[in-house]
């Protein structure tokens, strides 16, 4: 009994050594990334190779024939490998970021510097010592190497060892491994971690009583994993100290409208929303990219978007053979259905209505109240369908059969789109088809990618398909 009661505190002991020693290398890590970045990521890179297929074997590594076309890719494979292999570094543990000026620098420790120099002379020319750097290029990209870790850098030779330096002194002022809630994202063991700055001054200082501005910015969050071959992503809007941000204005996906989707459509769209959503993300990407005219027609769309209150769903799929290979406008069918007050869509019907007659165009009158008009070599239905602004090239029949309830039910926001095979838009794209689906809630959504009609492993599939 005594033996137990003393080995269980020793089993405590050791358990929370492990997890401190690999809290404080992902500390080291990050605490010089400057907490002002814009964006920010790790990846372990050892292993998204391995699950691409990629066999490592004491220095050696047998790369998939699918992927051996690149001689870029292989070489940054012999890489990993040979500095794996050397212990000079750990591939495993590889941070990015990019500065206000959009600069880009990755990171990684290194454990010892003669070794690492040693197992990388064939990737990387290593040229003149300057300051406490080692400087060599790899393609486009500077290499600095210090006693504790090696950058990589767009920057020019002649500018990045400056560069390196204001980076590493702006984290002294605060580093992502200060910022708690960051940190844990960081070092959560996934295969991908990254954050992206939504709100906050990148430049904060602190104030006269010490605060940190940077603790009030909030954070875009994604994490991506492989899990029984898909790619599995999730992501949530945080503060740096971990703190939730919801989206404000989110409601339920209504799943009546999924009754008027046929089952041949692969793309559905829906998302719920009160009228204290903010479309302001929305309206100011079309304003910034829009001319005078877009801007004046934003001005009358805005108030109908503010009010409202339910659903709005999209959802298309091919008409014919050529909907993939001819994008024309006729070869898909499609529906829209967005929930307004009772007056607001008859403001936009009357709108509408208004503006046919005004070019010559006759609408004609559906038994179910529609307005058909005939536009584009096919009829356009609009009008009110249950409470909803109803726009589709198909009639709305609320009797159909489809499989989307399991991806839309009870959530906020949905999306679903499948493509049977790449090979539909040319036959140089691989035969696999692509299945992502996407589901939202007010504080986290997750998706997932798998291959259709492929076993392969699927980072394998999609790197094999872009090199």
């Amino acid at each position: 009994m005594k033996s137990r009661l003393f080995a269980l505190p020793l089993l405590a002991m050791i358990l929370l050594g492990a997890i401190v020693s690999s809290c404080s290398k992902d500390h080291k890590l990050l605490d010089v990334i400057p907490a002002s970045v814009g964006q920010a990521g790790t990846i372990r890179v050892k292993q998204f190779f391995e699950e691409a297929g990629c066999k490592f074997d004491n220095g050696s590594v047998t790369v998939p024939a699918q992927l051996q076309g690149s001689a870029r890719f292989t070489g940054l494979v012999d890489f990993v490998a040979a500095v794996d292999a050397s212990g000079s570094a750990d591939p495993n543990a590889v941070a990015w970021a990019a500065d206000s000026r959009s600069n880009l620098y990755m990171t990684m420790l290194v454990n010892d510097r003669a070794k690492f120099k040693e197992a990388s002379a064939e990737k990387i020319e290593w040229a003149d010592e300057t300051g406490s750097f080692s400087c060599g290029k790899v393609g486009n990209m500077t290499v600095l190497l210090d006693d504790a870790r090696v950058w990589l850098t767009d920057r020019e030779p002649a500018d990045a060892v400056k560069g390196v330096e204001t980076f590493v002194k702006e984290a002294k002022d605060g580093s992502l491994a200060s910022m708690t809630g960051l940190e844990q994202v960081f070092t959560s063991g996934n295969l991908v971690n990254a954050v992206v700055r939504q709100e906050g001054d990148a430049k904060g200082k602190k104030g006269d009583k010490g605060e940190n501005p940077q603790l009030e910015a909030t954070w875009a969050t994604l994490t991506l994993n492989v899990s029984d071959n898909k790619l599995v992503g999730n992501s949530s809007v945080i503060r740096a100290d971990g703190t939730p941000e919801p989206i404000k204005g989110l409601k339920a996906v209504n799943p009546a409208v999924l009754a008027y989707v046929p089952e041949n459509f692969n793309f559905a769209l829906g998302i719920g929303v009160t009228p204290e959503f903010d479309w302001s993300v929305l309206t100011g990407a079309i304003s910034a990219a829009g001319g005078f005219q877009v801007n004046a027609m934003l001005q009358t769309v805005i108030p109908y978007l503010q009010s409202i209150d339910g659903t709005i769903f999209l959802a298309a799929g091919p008409a014919n053979q050529s909907a993939y290979d001819e994008l024309d406008f006729g070869n898909w069918q499609f529906m829209a259905m967005v929930h307004l007050p009772q007056q607001k869509i008859d403001d936009v019907i009357g709108m509408i209505r208004s503006s046919l007659f005004m070019a010559g165009v006759s609408p004609r009158q559906g038994a179910d109240g529609m307005m058909i008009v005939p536009q584009y070599g096919m009829d356009l239905y609009i009008g009110n369908v249950d409470g909803y602004l109803a726009v589709g090239n198909i009639p709305f029949e609320p009797t159909r059969q489809n499989s989307l309830a399991p991806v839309f039910a009870g959530k906020d926001g949905a999306m679903t789109l499948n493509i049977p095979s790449m090979k539909v838009f040319g036959g140089s794209m691989p035969d696999f088809g692509i299945d992502l689906q996407i589901r939202m809630s007010a504080d986290n959504t997750t998706g997932e990618v798998s291959l259709v009609g492929s076993d392969t492993p699927i980072l394998q599939a999609i790197l094999s398909a872009m090199i």
